[in-house]
């Protein structure tokens, strides 16, 4: 799904965006100054974790608006992906629920990327998250893997990033729905439907993709990203 953009609507969200996030600033700093009150009694001082907690959220529903508009300059660089994923690995651990198990197989000769890193950091991170939502309650395994591939009758090589889950899986009618803005198969009520339109987004500022394979027990998303 390639994302339309006009001039208008970047300057809106960009502005919208800066303005909040100006807002929701006010509303840490002053919470952050309340709760350290020792005279609030648990049920205030619970409330006001609460309010904190949903501007956090929030701001980074600001941020991933801004990241579906046309980008600001990348800082491109070469990266040893298989590398950056080992760097990476430790931060999955926040997102995954108490009986699942993250496991992560790089080959030692993936050729580099030439990319964005923290575009990149942030497409396979929302990729992880969700294979970790998928698998938080019932338990299973999220599994990451990194390889090369090279297109038939062509010399063009990808990196692809696969990240496999065991969850229960996308119903193959809303499968074709995961990509768009705001869409999410989440019961929470703080899902804001925008991880895999980001990842999406940033794969293609790469001019890469972002695959996705679903049935029963079994969710394969991969990110393809252009070898060096």
């Amino acid at each position: 799904m390639q994302i339309a953009h006009n001039d208008f609507q970047d300057q809106l969200v960009r502005g919208l965006a800066h303005r909040m996030n100006n807002i929701l600033s006010l509303f840490h700093g002053y919470l952050s100054l309340v709760v350290e009150n020792e005279k609030l009694d648990p049920a205030t001082l619970d409330g006001l974790a609460k309010i904190k907690l949903g501007a956090s959220q929030a701001s980074e529903l600001m941020d991933r608006a801004q990241a579906l508009v046309r980008p600001t300059a990348s800082v491109l660089r070469e990266i040893d992906l298989g590398q950056y994923l080992h760097m990476l690995r430790p931060g999955f651990e926040e997102f995954r629920g108490p009986r699942t198990e993250i496991e992560m197989e790089t080959p030692e000769d993936l050729p580099s990327v030439h990319g964005d890193a923290a575009r990149i950091r942030t497409a396979v991170v929302e990729l992880v998250k969700n294979g970790c939502e998928a698998t938080f309650a019932s338990g299973g395994t999220v599994r990451i893997e990194a390889r090369a591939e090279a297109t038939p009758n062509s010399r063009t090589k990808w990196l692809v990033v696969s990240v496999t889950d065991d969850g229960p899986g996308i119903p193959a009618e809303i499968q074709e729905r995961v990509f768009t803005p705001f869409f999410s198969t989440k019961k929470k009520q703080n899902a804001a439907g925008l991880g895999l339109t980001v990842a999406q987004n940033y794969a293609q500022q790469h001019q890469g993709s972002v695959k996705l394979e679903s049935e029963p027990g079994r969710t394969v998303a991969e990110l393809r990203l252009p070898a060096q």
